[in-house]
């Protein structure tokens, strides 16, 4: 497990919140991935919206073997356009497309992909510290730590991983890693305290 550079998630939380002030949003709300990716003048593509793809390709990808990839960034001329698997169910291609819109924002160094045998999308290499840092930011992108400090307590989980977009095991991932339901736990025990000293 590739150890995040010290600081990184700070700067996450911070950058998140930016960005929902900059697309006018309150620090707890939702973010579309979508809206964001138009901030940033990056297009979001399906395949079947390519121009050009092989027939055999685009079978491949979205009906044989749907799950060997969910998105792909593609630099064309000054242009930056994102496809998204449009087999995968819309809170996947939520966190997809802010995995994408992360490893952008950190100014990650691109992989190379190119077409396998049969028409399988594949990878030349595959950089663990870039996709560490892309989780991390995409996870905060989607559900900030001060979202959930804010939200926690006023829905059940799975209607608030319906709020932010994202799947329940994303959302109980992203609480557990930021510890926020300790701290809620904490802040209440403490208010109790003080209602028994102050009776």
């Amino acid at each position: 497990m590739n150890e995040l550079r010290r600081g990184f998630k700070s700067w996450c939380e911070k950058a998140s919140a930016g960005y929902r002030r900059d697309l006018g949003l309150v620090r707890h709300a939702a973010l579309n991935p979508r809206a964001l990716a138009a901030y940033l003048a990056i297009e979001v593509f399906y395949p079947e919206e390519i121009p050009g793809l092989d027939a055999g390709a685009l079978h491949h990808l979205i009906r044989v073997d749907p799950d060997s990839w969910s998105a792909v960034t593609l630099v064309v001329g000054t242009t930056t356009i994102i496809i998204l698997n449009s087999a995968h169910p819309l809170t996947r291609q939520n966190s997809s497309l802010a995995h994408e819109l992360a490893h952008i924002i950190l100014r990650h160094s691109p992989t190379q992909a190119f077409f396998g045998p049969g028409g399988a999308l594949m990878m030349k290499e595959f950089n663990a510290s870039q996709e560490a840092e892309a989780d991390c930011l995409a996870g905060i992108l989607l559900i900030p730590r001060d979202a959930l400090l804010v939200m926690l307590n006023q829905m059940d989980e799975p209607s608030l991983a319906s709020y932010f977009g994202v799947s329940l095991d994303l959302f109980k991932m992203r609480k557990n890693l930021t510890g926020v339901e300790r701290q809620l736990g904490n802040r209440f025990a403490q208010c109790r305290s003080s209602a028994r000293v102050t009776s």
